[in-house]
């Protein structure tokens, strides 16, 4: 495998999707061929001392396509003996790609391509990256698509869609279930989930909607939303409109994440476009976790999200999400039939274990960079 230099500022011990994405990925590569560089971040000092890869900190709080930042790229890259610089993503860190005089790759995940590409000046700014590199890393096959469009050709493109540690979220069997909803606050009755930043368009509005307007047919249904963000008091406010009790759990900690997620019946989260196309789902790394604990997903058209759920076999994707009737339809076909929500978590299951896995994600990678 050549060896490179990943620079990012999204890198753990910071959390979030992308950082775990790349944590997962590149940690498996062969540990002597890795360096990445990125941002101090408290307890980084910690994190670093256990990973078999260098780490390499900058004091700086954000890396920023700056000529200085170019300038310690390619003094890196020379002292490590590196063969390719990987950018991520590729606006605006990728910015430097072309004037490095390196070989250099970048990574796309969604917003960093969709939003630039219906922006005149940033567009040219990303093509002008995206041509110049020696292939893109792309996180699924949306934004691979997005990004040849923005390059105006075909271009060299590795997918590593997200994936999940199976062994870290699996199933729960029925005393897992009861004791970890008891726990949580929650009853034994049917159970929806939603789980993310609580932004708009996530459609956790719909979720609250739809989930409200099925209490009669299943009666004790209940819904609880994990995650903190701007979006919050609005939801509480259209719960209390409805008068319907949804559990808030706020932010869930990383070792509690696998519980939440197999505690559900039901996860649902859909997501929408929102400002003309502007906002969209990248991915949606939550329907995986909640997949590989044999949950099966309720997912809305928007962006890559139709990757992660296969409609029909492990979940449902709603083709207008915007409509609570619309959720509600998908909810009431998985939590209304047993054999169904049978079907779909055992397929679940299966599709991360056999497909998106981090260990075979991570083997798709390394055969790329070699």
């Amino acid at each position: 495998m050549k060896r490179h230099l990943l620079v990012t500022n999204d890198y753990p011990p910071k959390v979030g999707g992308i950082q775990n994405y790349l944590w997962e990925l590149w940690r498996r590569l062969p540990g002597d061929r890795v360096t990445v560089l990125t941002p101090e971040y408290p307890s980084s000092m910690s994190f670093d001392s256990e990973q078999h890869h260098r780490i390499v900190r900058d004091r700086s709080k954000v890396l920023l396509p700056t000529r200085a930042l170019a300038s310690r790229i390619r003094n890196l890259a020379r002292d490590i003996d590196a063969e390719l610089v990987i950018l991520d993503p590729a606006l605006p860190l990728g910015h430097l790609g072309p004037s490095l005089g390196l070989p250099y790759a970048v990574v796309v995940h969604g917003a960093e391509v969709t939003v630039p590409r219906r922006l005149p000046l940033a567009r040219n700014l990303l093509g002008r990256v995206l041509r110049g590199a020696e292939f893109i890393i792309s996180a699924g096959g949306y934004p691979a698509l997005e990004a040849s469009k923005s390059a105006g050709r075909a271009i060299k493109t590795i997918e590593v869609p997200p994936g999940v540690d199976a062994v870290r979220f699996s199933p729960l069997d029925t005393n897992g279930q009861r004791t970890h909803r008891l726990r949580f606050g929650l009853d034994q009755g049917p159970l929806v989930l939603s789980l993310s930043r609580l932004v708009p368009r996530k459609g956790f509005d719909r979720t609250i909607e739809a989930v409200a307007s099925l209490r009669d047919e299943f009666p004790g249904i209940q819904l609880a939303i994990a995650g903190s963000g701007r979006d919050a008091k609005r939801l509480a406010r259209i719960a209390r409109k409805l008068d319907f009790p949804v559990k808030f759990l706020g932010r869930v900690s990383e070792s509690d994440l696998a519980a939440v997620f197999g505690i559900a019946d039901v996860f649902s989260m859909p997501c929408r476009n929102r400002w003309g196309g502007l906002e969209q789902e990248g991915f949606g790394i939550v329907f995986l976790e909640a997949a590989a604990c044999g949950v099966p997903q309720v997912a809305g058209l928007s962006g890559g999200a139709h990757e992660a759920v296969t409609d029909g076999v492990s979940g449902l994707v709603v083709e207008d999400p915007n409509n609570s009737d619309n959720v509600a339809e998908a909810l009431r076909s998985i939590l209304g039939n047993p054999d169904v929500a049978d079907r779909m978590s055992k397929a679940s299951r299966n599709r991360v274990t056999s497909e998106l896995s981090y260990d075979l994600l991570a083997q798709r990678l390394e055969r790329a960079l070699s």
